[in-house]
């Protein structure tokens, strides 16, 4: 990570956490190379080692971590509560001398409108579905289609929810 991205990541996640300065933490985060809408609030501090694209007119709680070299895409409209986690890298199962095998990156795909639950992780290369909602301190492993709450570890279809 080069000193630019550095000291713009330290500023964001030292000096600017918390429910303020919202224009100046997008300007840091796109300094660090990240795709950060316009009106999005990032309360931070912020904790990515892979790609990060966010859409317009978001809310991203405190203590985001994404972790792995994949990417996450969050849509348009999205509320992410504090502590979400993004699991972007794995490994496939090896043999009986060493069983976390071959390393994988993963997209995750978060559609518009969705709602992620605090202390809520996704994993794997899956998709929330537009206008979904997983609930606090779920597991997401698979895709969660859309308009539909799901909860739990693992995660699954709890109700579908009205479209409008």
């Amino acid at each position: 990570m080069n000193i630019k991205r550095r000291g713009a990541l330290f500023i964001c996640n030292h000096f600017c956490a918390g429910t303020r300065f919202f224009g100046l933490k997008r300007m840091l985060l796109r300094i660090a190379g990240y795709q950060i809408g316009q009106g999005t609030k990032v309360v931070g501090p912020v904790f990515c080692t892979g790609k990060l694209t966010v859409g317009e007119h978001c809310w991203v709680g405190r203590e985001l971590k994404i972790y792995g070299n994949g990417e996450v895409i969050i849509g348009n409209s999205c509320d992410l509560g504090p502590e979400v986690t993004f699991l972007t890298g794995g490994h496939a199962i090896g043999d009986a001398g060493r069983r976390a095998g071959r390393g994988e990156s993963y997209c995750i795909r978060v559609e518009d409108g969705c709602w992620l639950g605090a202390k809520t992780t996704l994993l794997g290369s899956i998709t929330m579905g537009m206008g979904s909602v997983l609930a606090a301190c779920g597991c997401a492993v698979r895709d969660i289609p859309p308009n539909t709450l799901a909860a739990g570890v693992p995660a699954k279809e709890i109700r579908r929810l009205h479209e409008a």
